[in-house]
């Protein structure tokens, strides 16, 4: 029973994690010369909710995180719908062509998923209009916001992983809530 509660609770508790890294990353990351190496722990989360939650999970929490975001930002509204959304759809749509199975593909996901943002980004603002001098910034931040997102992926997917493990979330997990619910029944 306590593994059927600690499943159901990961969602929330996840929301809960991402809630407090969007705090963590929106005050300590507000100077200019340290903003070049924020993290962004938001895209992270949708690169695991596209990996290993599925399809309606990952795609319902990626709205809820998106929703998170813009609370704490000055964009339009539905401009980080629109970015993480085309992220999250991106990365289901390339883990079918693609094998994803080592720890390093999946850092050079990350990496790549952070570029792929940034061009999602320039594609809105332009399509708002607003695209006088946002690819000059943008340019200047691709190479180290890829980095750092590659570097914080190694601590975090780790985490999450770790996570999943504790709450039941994982193939693995659910194989045993399962074979712990036949027990109870008497099968």
């Amino acid at each position: 029973m306590k593994r059927i509660w600690l499943k159901f609770l990961n969602t929330p508790a996840f929301i809960l994690l991402v809630a407090m890294a969007i705090a963590v990353q929106t005050s300590l990351f507000n100077s200019h010369p340290i903003r070049y190496f924020e993290p962004d722990f938001v895209l992270l989360a949708v690169i695991w909710c596209a990996l290993r939650r599925t399809f309606t999970e990952g795609g319902i929490l990626t709205l809820i995180f998106s929703v998170m975001v813009e609370s704490h930002s000055s964009s339009p509204q539905g401009f980080y719908m629109i970015c993480y959304m085309s992220i999250f759809l991106g990365i289901r749509l390339f883990s079918r062509f693609f094998v994803i199975s080592q720890f390093a593909s999946l850092i050079s996901v990350t990496m790549g998923s952070s570029i792929a943002l940034k061009f999602v980004h320039l594609v809105v603002v332009y399509s708002l209009s607003l695209f006088s001098h946002q690819w000059r910034h943008t340019l200047i931040q691709l190479l180290p916001s890829a980095g750092m997102a590659g570097l914080m992926g190694l601590w975090v997917y780790k985490a999450l992983d770790r996570f999943d493990q504790m709450t039941f979330k994982t193939e693995r997990s659910r194989q045993l809530v399962e074979d712990e619910l036949l027990v109870e029944e008497g099968l």
